[in-house]
């Protein structure tokens, strides 16, 4: 794919004020510097066509960008895979292509590039965009297994919008995921020698060629990254020990952290630095909400949310999402709002809870 130049572009929103609600439940962060362990300010919330931020997790919503006429079915500021990198930009996917926004800003975007999913480097200052093209003619004559149905070329971007310096195309059968230390981190879709079912492999590439050069995982599936961590869940077992916890520093494996209260499941997510982890535990009657400290082998519960009746994953109806050491987390079901810092332990709940329509999304907080 070639490399292409990408210039500011102000988001549809540029008309509106933007509001950021800060839907949170705060968690903490390994390796904190002075100050991390305060509350959030300036929380950014997408309240399901509205854009709010919320000076402190108590405020009233600023709505800076209403919901524009004749979208009153639809969402147009939905981000997919929202995040917030070390830097404090929120990046997300907007209309086919990878953007960047800053808390302080929210009524602006920068693009920056196509892309059908994203991922940030090592280092947590720039992104990798991952961009598709089908199978049927990137990969025309190759024996790969019925389920690969793309070819995969990631393309590093910078998140003031500058041109990428750095482009690669992926054999076919290699979906890339993550990156650490050690290299980027892909799903490579195999078929058993005896079967006919396809298993997927955690690889990391090699930063030449982008062909495998080491294993970490066999029939696994990624759940989460951040850091120098990686959270996989195997697929050929059941049970709590299925979760893995992978350091790419020590290049060691373990089960992930135990939870008295009931088993980890769904998808979560991992600070920017690697030791907390936010997910779903499933228990007698339903499922709560936890934050695991892969440092500490812990496992602390968060409570219970009316958003996690259909759902395990935290990028639905239940959207949390890392600021420094704060877990944010916004129930649309609800609207409640909560923040817990990973530090201090301090869990806060918005005592009003905000005005949601469909599924609402936290995006993050200023970091300033």
């Amino acid at each position: 794919m070639a490399v292409q130049n990408h210039s500011v572009r102000t988001s549809p929103w540029r008309r509106h004020r933007l509001t950021a609600v800060v839907l949170a439940a705060a968690l903490g962060a390994a390796g904190c510097t002075e100050g991390d362990e305060s509350a959030p300010r300036g929380i950014v919330v997408n309240l399901g066509g509205r854009i709010a931020v919320l000076d402190k997790i108590d405020s009233e919503p600023d709505i800076v960008a209403d919901r524009p006429e004749g979208t009153e079915r639809l969402d147009v500021y939905k981000l997919t895979a929202p995040r917030q990198l070390a830097t404090g930009h929120i990046i997300g996917i907007s209309d086919g292509a990878v953007v960047a926004i800053e808390p302080a800003k929210p009524e602006q975007q920068v693009l920056l590039g196509p892309a059908t999913s994203w991922f940030p480097t090592a280092d947590g200052k720039k992104i990798w965009a991952v961009s598709e093209e089908p199978a049927a003619t990137a990969c025309a004559g190759q024996q790969t297994p019925a389920s690969v149905n793309s070819r995969f070329t990631v393309t590093e971007y910078d998140t003031s919008g500058r041109p990428s310096q750095r482009t690669h195309t992926l054999q076919c059968g290699l979906q890339p995921l993550a990156e650490t230390d050690q290299g980027i981190v892909a799903a490579q879709t195999t078929t058993e020698d005896d079967t006919s079912r396809a298993r997927t492999n955690l690889v990391v590439l090699d930063s030449d060629t982008l062909t495998p050069r080491q294993s970490l995982a066999q029939d696994a599936v990624l759940l989460a990254a951040g850091g120098h961590r990686l959270i996989w869940k195997q697929n050929d077992c059941d049970g709590a020990a299925c979760m893995k916890a992978y350091d790419a520093q020590d290049k060691d494996t373990a089960n992930a952290p135990h939870c008295t209260q009931g088993e980890a499941v769904g998808r979560g997510s991992l600070d920017a630095t690697g030791r907390w982890y936010a997910s779903t535990i499933r228990v007698d009657g339903g499922y709560r909400l936890a934050v695991l400290d892969l440092d500490e082998n812990s496992c602390k519960d968060l409570g219970t949310n009316a958003a996690l009746a259909g759902n395990q994953d935290l990028d639905g109806p239940l959207s949390g999402t890392w600021s420094k050491s704060n877990l944010l987390v916004l129930d649309s079901a609800t609207g409640a709002l909560t923040s817990f810092n990973a530090v201090s332990g301090k869990q806060d709940r918005r005592p009003k809870n905000l005005d949601v329509t469909d599924d609402g999304q936290v995006w993050g907080a200023r970091t300033d």
